[in-house]
């Protein structure tokens, strides 16, 4: 169908065209008229990415000069796929309207998902250094296994790529033509992207700064970037600036540093001969260089030789060393040990006798070094980067950041001390992002209050809207039970940890919704800590055994492949008529990517309130940095958090206008006003407060009862709730 908004004629690739979608794109509208940042919040299952698409698409189409390039953020490969599919779709709409806008969309992904070197891909885990081998400058010059792959794509390049249709190309179509064609798919897709007008990748080629620089000299201001699902994105940039060094981690980046000293000392004059050229390079890189040209990387006069160099991050090594052992020897007598970077610094400074300049460039000189030896499999150097990763962002940032001792449960091994270098601020990924590009979109399903993220990163939009939903019937049916029969309080609460009765509550609770909810049931709980407390106690009372005569019972583990497993199971369980339950973790893989539509997803219990632990060392000091930056307040930002993931995974219930499901909070904290006022308004204008707000898990089976009974009535769409080609 063919619309208007204001003077942006939009091809939508269906037939009917949903109120919310039309708010949406207006919202998306005067986004990019103003040339700024937005945030926009847009029900799950409403059709979010085609809206988003199909308007961008005709924007970029109708006003060239002012959006030349849209590039998509995705958190997983699957999700790229999908956004591609629907790229097509719109594509393909506008074509059939005679629109030749002659785009071209391409997805680009890691070596691992594009490669087609059968020789490569039988590596697995290794595919990245067994490419480098094959691809390296030095192996161009004979000294080196090749790739016959990438030898083609080297030899015709432009011309292959120039030759190449406007069209979509997915993950899989790529790695389909250079299969026909014989040319590397990655490094194909690599070239793509700087000619494509539509370009979908992972957030971390935009947030994480060693991925970054690799595509940052072919940014264009003039672009859009959309971040979809963008309700974590604060999460996914403190991650990519944390780095964390533990003994074993120090061991092998010492053993790193010996094999390439090792090669530092070989006699062969060919060693010597590169290491000599490396040098007089980066002596002519000091030179001034002509007003307008850039001036390369200038290596510090300290690590400059390659000797000098190693014995530099020795210094580094051993001074991060005794302070991780001084620091352990600390950590007998106190949970966890901080410092500021600024003093941190200086006390290894002083150690090593380190100067600021070098610890600032070990980095870029390693990465040299490395190129230099002709070693590719620096996979097995990520040891030795790492360090230089952790003493780079040290001195680089003195505010938003401590360097934190304590013991690592981040591995699952309590004996082991961790040494962390931790980032509490999450505008420090985006502020380059907000800067190079004209609008950046944040969206997602889940995104109230909205308020708080140009807080904590750091932006003015020049739009914040959440759109609201429009259902005929009552098609999701929120309810927060916060009592057992009984009137036993059902709480996670840590002070109820051991309190059988709750288990017990919780447990018949799950019973009696395996009795009543139709084939699908997803069951969120906290974490996998408190999910496998009440399993034991679920089975020691014989609750599993009965859950599991009404419904396949699987569990979410933490081994991916065998969580895959466990969904593929699922939804044939469901297919067939047997029905089935998962048992899956809040802040798990299920929770943030997995659509539950139809049949597939009944009823989608939270079971506890999924609240971060607040007694948590790095919890703690980011709840102070928000205080004390941005003025918001740790219990603000900590049910902040846990409404969102519990929001997060009741979206999985609802995928289309036509689906329909509970959505049961089961906890009393759910029923506080503070948390009620975190919820998206699409979900809690849905809230039926007289019946199903602060009820027993009675009172709430009965309500299942009856929506389930209710949603087997006949049903059509209500004629005012979209618009068709003839009503717009």
């Amino acid at each position: 169908m063919k619309f208007i908004i204001d003077d942006i004629e939009v091809i939508f690739p269906y037939k009917f065209l949903y109120k919310e979608q039309l708010e949406y794109m207006q919202a998306l509208k005067q986004t990019l008229d103003e040339k700024g940042h937005g945030i926009l919040e847009m029900p799950t299952g409403t059709g979010k990415t085609v809206s988003l698409l199909a308007f961008i698409l005709a924007y970029l189409a109708q006003r060239p000069n002012t959006i030349k390039k849209l590039i998509y953020c995705t958190r997983t490969v699957v999700e790229m796929e999908k956004t591609l599919e629907e790229v097509r779709l719109v594509l393909k709409a506008r074509k059939a309207e005679g629109l030749n806008d002659n785009f071209t969309a391409v997805g680009l992904s890691s070596r691992r998902n594009l490669c087609i070197n059968p020789d490569v891909v039988n590596q697995k885990d290794r595919v990245d250094s067994e490419c480098r081998k094959r691809t390296a400058e030095w192996v161009k010059r004979g000294q080196g296994e090749t790739c016959i792959f990438y030898d083609n794509f080297e030899k015709s390049a432009k011309e292959f790529i120039n030759n190449l249709p406007n069209d979509v190309y997915s993950l899989s179509d790529l790695r389909k033509n250079g299969g026909y064609s014989m040319q590397c798919p990655y490094y194909t897709a690599r070239e793509m992207v700087k000619k494509a007008n539509i370009v979908v990748y992972n957030y971390l080629y935009l947030i994480d700064p060693g991925i970054s620089s690799l595509l940052s000299k072919d940014y264009i201001k003039e672009s859009v970037v959309v971040f979809d699902e963008a309700h974590n994105i604060d999460d996914v940039c403190i991650e990519a600036y944390t780095v964390r060094l533990n003994k074993p981690i120090l061991a092998e980046a010492i053993n790193n540093l010996k094999i390439v000293e090792t090669q530092i000392q070989s006699e062969t004059n060919e060693i010597q001969n590169r290491l000599n050229e490396e040098y007089k390079k980066l002596i002519k890189n000091l030179e001034k260089k002509p007003e307008g040209e850039l001036n390369q990387l200038v290596i510090p006069g300290q690590i400059r030789k390659a000797r000098n160099f190693i014995d530099f991050m020795k210094r580094v090594i051993n001074s991060l060393r005794k302070k991780l052992k001084d620091n352990s020897e600390a950590l007998k007598t106190s949970h966890a040990i901080l410092h500021h970077t600024k003093s941190f610094t200086e006390e290894i400074q002083k150690e090593g006798n380190l100067d600021i300049d070098s610890l600032k460039q070990c980095g870029e000189r390693l990465n040299l070094l490395l190129n230099t030896l002709q070693i590719s499999e620096t996979d097995k150097f990520r040891p030795l980067s790492t360090v230089a990763q952790f003493v780079m962002f040290l001195v680089q940032y003195q505010e938003g950041f401590k360097v934190i001792f304590q013991s690592n449960n981040y591995e699952g091994t309590l004996n082991e001390k961790l040494m962390t270098l931790a980032c509490f601020d999450s505008s420090l990924a985006m502020k380059n992002i907000f800067a190079s590009f004209q609008s950046v979109i944040l969206t997602s399903g889940t995104m109230s209050p909205i308020d708080i993220y140009p807080k904590i990163l750091d932006f003015r939009p020049v739009v914040a809207k959440s759109i609201d939903i429009e259902l005929t019937r009552n098609s999701i049916q929120p309810i927060i039970v916060t009592m057992s029969e009984d009137g036993t309080e059902l709480t996670s609460e840590f002070t109820f940890r051991n309190n059988e009765d709750v288990s017990r509550n919780y447990g018949n609770f799950l019973l009696e919704l395996s009795e009543n909810v139709p084939d699908g049931l997803i069951v969120f709980m906290p974490s996998y800590s408190r999910m496998e407390e009440w399993a034991r106690q679920w089975q020691k009372d014989k609750y599993l055994e009965q859950i599991s005569k009404n419904k396949v019972l699987l569990i979410e583990s933490k081994d991916v492949n065998e969580t895959s497993q466990k969904l593929q199971q699922y939804r044939k369980c469901c297919d067939v008529g047997r029905g089935a339950a998962l048992f899956s973790i809040a802040r798990g893989k299920i929770a943030e990517g997995i659509d539950f539509e139809g049949h597939y997803g009944r009823c989608v219990a939270v079971i506890g309130f999924p609240a971060l632990n607040s007694k948590d060392t790095l919890i703690l000091e980011r709840c102070k940095f928000l205080e004390e930056k941005f003025k918001i307040t740790k219990n603000d930002f900590i049910e902040f958090d846990a409404m969102r993931q519990t929001c997060q995974c009741l979206g999985r219930v609802l995928r289309g206008k036509q689906d329909y499901g509970i959505m049961i909070m089961a906890d009393k904290r759910f029923a506080q006003k503070s948390k009620l006022q975190k919820m998206p308004r699409w979900i809690y204008k849905q809230l039926d407060q007289s019946r199903c707000l602060n009820i027993t898990s009675e009172t709430a089976i009965t309500v299942v009862r009856d929506f389930f009974r209710q949603m087997a009535q006949p049903f059509k769409i209500a004629d005012n709730s979209y618009f068709t080609q003839d009503t717009l």
